[in-house]
């Protein structure tokens, strides 16, 4: 247990601390941060604070009520009342205001307005001179109705059984799952890259056989794969932590980071489904590394082994629709389509704790197998080098 774990403490350091791994790591955070930024930039363009002016003839607004205070990230924008439009036309021109409204007589028949500017008026600018409006055709009525009015009305969705409620602003908690999904699949693939070309190269400069008079082919192998799989949690733990302050800093501002939470059942399906679908990936690409004469052809091997890890995002809707259909239920049980299927679902409903149960024992048995596997493949590879495996020399019988 010593030498495996000194071989995984190796293999970690040997990554982590290379300048192209921590590229690689700070690569997804600052990519979300330019993101972020980039809400924020157009938020602060559509944030024009420039007073919006308004001609009255209809009267309602003869002794107006003011609006509510917008939320956030909404500045309030001053609305100014003229008295005849070219007052108004006036400011326009010498941009003392963004545009104004024209409030016809008949406004209250019709609801007709007339809108004039020379650039289009900002989103939020609008809102408050409806809201202003609204206000004000309501304000005969009790004040609590009024302000119940001009919030409109939020619909939400509960499951039958209850156990799931979905609304306007938890949408994002439905989308958390598939985005830890897509996460930990470039985890385990970049990482599985690392360690593809850590056994290609000690294969070719034959290092291995050196190493192997001291340790066993499959406590090496094991080794390697548990510091792959430590390397990839690693990644996640640190683009958790910039999610996390993503959206600590961006609560105040944006309203759908207020309720953002990852649910229990999710938590417990990465480390069932998910961690043990790691190791078959970084199995598998070890074994790959140990079968192949040079790293150009186990990457397009590897290349091979991407493609059904995907599979569920060709049926992400079909999945999200119906997340209990047999398709889903048999995608969420074969070990390369199960980690994104069960975190797509697991964002729609909650899942029956035989399909959980049933699918983690499926991949924790692949697992075992991948490390039989990549252990053989190994100790083959060192016996046939410069040489390629064929698939009946990996399965046939042992020499």
């Amino acid at each position: 247990m010593t030498k495996l774990l000194r071989v995984a403490l190796h293999e970690y350091k040997r990554h982590v601390f290379n300048k192209r791994f921590l590229m690689g790591l700070l690569s997804i955070p600052l990519l979300g941060l330019a993101m972020v930024g980039l809400v924020f930039i157009i938020i602060a363009i559509e944030n024009d604070t420039t007073p919006l002016g308004y001609v009255d003839h209809s009267g309602l607004l003869a002794d107006p009520i003011p609006a509510p205070p917008p939320e956030k990230p909404d500045k309030p924008v001053p609305l100014v009342p003229f008295e005849t439009e070219a007052e108004a036309r006036a400011a326009l021109e010498a941009g003392q205001i963004q545009g104004y409204y024209i409030v016809p007589a008949d406004y209250q028949t019709t609801g007709r307005l007339t809108a004039v500017y020379n650039d289009k008026l900002a989103g939020q600018a609008r809102r408050q001179f409806y809201d202003f409006l609204t206000v004000n055709l309501l304000r005969n009525l009790d004040p609590a109705v009024a302000n119940r009015l001009l919030e409109g009305s939020e619909v939400i969705v509960l499951s039958p059984d209850g156990s799931r409620v979905a609304a306007e602003s938890t949408f994002l908690n439905f989308m958390l799952p598939v985005l830890i999904g897509l996460g930990l699949i470039i985890a385990m693939f970049t990482t599985g890259g690392y360690l593809m070309q850590a056994v290609t190269e000690e294969k070719e400069n034959r290092t291995m056989e050196v190493i192997v008079t001291s340790v066993s082919p499959g406590q090496f192998m094991a080794g390697k794969i548990i510091g792959d799989v430590a390397i990839g949690l690693t990644q996640i733990v640190v683009w958790v932590l910039f999610g996390a302050l993503i959206v600590i800093g961006g609560r105040d501002s944006l309203e759908i980071l207020r309720s953002v939470q990852i649910a229990p059942q999710t938590l417990w399906l990465v480390v069932l489904v998910v961690l043990p679908s790691f190791v078959i990936i970084s199995a598998l690409t070890a074994a790959v590394g140990a079968a192949v004469t040079e790293a150009r052809e186990g990457q397009q091997v590897i290349g091979i082994l991407v493609l059904p890890v995907w599979i569920p995002y060709m049926f992400m809707f079909t999945l999200m629709a119906h997340p209990h259909s047999p398709l889903a239920v048999v995608l969420s049980l074969l070990p390369f389509t199960a980690p994104l299927t069960v975190l797509a679902r697991a964002g729609m409903t909650v899942l029956p704790a035989w399909q959980i149960a049933l699918s983690a024992v499926i991949q924790i048995a692949v697992a075992a197998g991948s490390l039989w596997l990549a252990g053989r493949v190994f100790r083959l590879g060192m016996l046939r080098y410069g040489k390629r495996l064929r698939l009946r020399e990996v399965f046939g019988k042992a020499d």
